[in-house]
């Protein structure tokens, strides 16, 4: 497999399925910064109370890689419905928005926050028997930046030194890193690292072996997948009975099948919104998330590899309008960065619509009579065909002419997404440090606009680096405004996220989301 295509397939768009709400729990946004003085975890979390009666939830996702889906959660090709059923990482987020124990119970740095040592829980197994040790952390973190898998988790954890991995005990990981970095455990909620058994190679793909509260029973990511309770969880049994996992391609589809009530909880648009707040059947859950959309501009393919062309292009849209006309109001303004408000390194950017200026750009860079561009959109998501719409007619008033390409769900993201110049992509909530590496760090796997920029790789480099958290703050916020200047994503909003589940469904937090705690009437 090619480089292109390898990239391609690395990439999860973290869409509004039927497990968004937990993938907006575990990246929620941060709170203040780990100090570099040693630190310690909080105690564990309590064991769920087990309900009388149990049942089976049925859940929609798309069809991403057509087939091609695996289970291995470092993988760029993984299958994410099951993942965070299967397997558990060594930290998790609390309400709060600061890490707490998963399977690390514990975890301290030294004064120069280069290296951290984490402690690990006692008891747990995997579901196919074998112990929970430290090896099994070394083995999934050495699994993750092994260059021949390509994960997108290696541009997150290229900070650590893996020939000072180590574990002195079975109960014991020491993480030496290549420079400091505060915020380190914040990197482990990436879900590259839910933990694999040490030494299970390829087979992971197929097997699913974690020691998260669901094992596997049925791998089919063209069909149904499913799950059934792990009875020896380490955190006690969940209150599920089991779950399914139903594909089907289409958001339009996948609403219809909830009010047809062929599954029991799942993401809805907008636009369904109110259908599911006029049945009483249903509960509908709204959030502010980081999740947002963005217009992808490949900044190696012409015209995009022109400045003051991706400029002119973001300068065209009417922001506040956006999120009134495609999310309904469910959402909030955004300035071609991808960091929320709700993480504590945001920059707040005020980008109004200028249409004078971006004609002024447009003529500057040789277009003075027009620029004609091809947006590749799908029904894969639910804002991505309204947005391009509503980005047509605003271009237009500056003499950018736009001609949608809209294309089947199936395979988008494997045909069109860092395949071609200019196409709409998707994205879930990330902290700051995360999403900046992943998705626009010079050479990242997840790089879908090709951008390349020493001086914003350094200001990332310089951010993990310094101890001081105002400091640091001032170097992410200032890779953030040379992205939202220079980068190629039109970024226009945060998308709020919105969920609706059957009254029969119960323990459904969406900030705070685990598994293992909801339940269904059988």
């Amino acid at each position: 497999m090619d480089q292109i295509t390898r990239r391609r397939f690395s990439r999860r768009a973290m869409l509004r399925t039927a497990l968004t709400a937990g993938a907006a729990g575990a990246l929620a946004a941060c709170g203040q910064a780990t100090p570099a003085a040693p630190t310690t975890a909080p105690a564990a979390p309590t064991a769920p109370a087990v309900p009388a009666k149990r049942g089976t939830l049925r859940l929609a996702h798309t069809l991403e890689w057509a087939g091609k889906e695996v289970l291995a959660p470092a993988s760029p090709v993984r299958f994410f419905p099951p993942i965070e059923l299967l397997y558990n990482r060594l930290v998790r987020l609390d309400r709060s928005g600061r890490p707490e124990p998963d399977l690390a119970v514990a975890w301290e740095t030294d004064a120069t926050a280069t290296q951290w040592t984490f402690r690990l829980r006692e008891g747990v197994k995997f579901h196919d028997g074998r112990p929970f040790t430290a090896k099994d952390v070394l083995y999934t973190t050495r699994y993750v930046m092994n260059p021949e898998l390509e994960s997108p988790g290696a541009a997150v954890l290229q900070i650590v030194d893996l020939e000072k991995l180590q574990a002195p005990d079975d109960r014991t990981v020491v993480f030496t890193l290549k420079q400091p970095h505060a915020d380190f455990p914040l990197l482990l909620l990436h879900y590259s690292m839910y933990i694999i058994p040490d030494g299970i190679g390829d087979d992971i793909n197929t097997a699913g072996i974690g020691t998260g509260p669901f094992k596997l029973k049925q791998f089919a990511p063209e069909g149904t997948t499913s799950v059934v309770a792990n009875d020896e969880y380490w955190e006690g049994r969940p209150g599920l009975d089991g779950v399914e996992m139903v594909g089907i391609a289409d958001s339009e589809a996948r609403i219809a099948a909830l009010l047809a009530d062929q599954i029991d909880y799942n993401s809805v648009t907008p636009e369904t919104a109110e259908l599911v707040k006029r049945n009483p059947n249903y509960v509908l859950m709204s959030l502010p998330t980081g999740g947002w959309n963005v217009l992808v501009m490949r900044t190696d393919q012409e015209p995009f590899t022109d400045p003051k062309v991706r400029l002119a292009m973001k300068l065209v849209v009417d922001r506040e309008a956006l999120v009134k006309t495609v999310l309904s109001g469910y959402g909030q303004v955004a300035s071609d960065h991808p960091v929320w408000p709700g993480d504590q390194y945001h920059l707040k950017i005020d980008r109004p619509q200028d249409i004078a200026r971006a004609r002024q750009l447009l003529s500057e860079a040789g277009f003075s009579n027009g620029l004609d561009v091809t947006l590749y959109t799908s029904s894969i998501d639910s804002a991505m065909i309204p947005l391009s719409v509503a980005y047509k007619e605003m271009a237009a008033l500056a003499g950018i002419n736009v001609t949608i390409q809209q294309v089947s769900a199936d395979g988008y993201w494997n045909d069109i997404w860092m395949q071609m110049p200019f196409c709409n992509s998707s994205w879930g909530e990330r902290q700051a440090d995360q999403v900046l590496n992943e998705v626009y760090r010079s050479g990242a796997s997840w790089n879908e606009t090709f951008w390349s920029n020493a001086r914003f790789d350094g200001l990332l480099d310089e951010a993990r680096r310094e101890l001081d958290f105002e400091k640091r703050k001032a170097l992410y916020q200032q890779a953030q405004q040379l992205l939202a200047d220079e980068g190629g994503a039109i970024i226009p909003f945060f998308t709020d996220d919105l969920s609706a589940a059957h009254k029969r469904v119960r323990g459904v937090d969406q900030r705070y989301f685990d598994w293992a705690r909801v339940t269904i009437e059988a």
